[in-house]
C-alpha cells in the first residue's frame, strides 16, 4: 500500500467526514500517554462537531464521553480502530504506534 501526503488541512476534512460516517460504530481507542505508555478502551462514537468528536467509553465503573480533536488523529495521538475487524479507520495516515 501507498501511503500518500496530503495537505493537513485536507486530511483533517477527510477524517472529519470518516468518523461522521462511522457514527454509531464501536472502536478500540488507544492514546498515547505521558512517558510512552498506552490506554486503550473500547468505546463507540457518538456525535461529531465542526472542531471535535465524542467518544462513548466503556469504564470499570460505568460509560463515560470523552472529547478529541480531528487534529489529534491526524498527528497520531490517538488512534481508532474497528472492533469488528481490527483494522486501523485511518490506514492512509502515516502510522506513528
Amino acid at each position: 500500500m501507498v501511503i500518500q501526503t496530503l495537505p493537513q488541512q485536507e486530511a483533517i476534512c477527510r477524517i472529519k467526514q470518516e468518523i461522521g460516517a462511522q457514527i454509531g460504530d464501536t472502536v478500540k481507542l488507544t492514546t498515547i500517554k505521558s512517558r510512552g505508555a498506552l490506554w486503550e478502551r473500547v468505546g463507540r462514537l457518538e456525535e461529531t462537531y465542526p472542531n471535535l468528536f465524542i467518544v462513548d467509553i466503556e469504564e470499570p465503573t460505568g460509560w463515560r464521553k470523552i472529547s478529541y480533536s480531528y487534529a489529534d488523529v491526524f498527528t497520531k495521538t490517538i488512534r481508532l480502530t474497528c472492533c469488528d475487524t481490527g483494522e486501523d479507520l485511518f490506514p492512509w495516515l502515516p502510522d506513528r504506534f
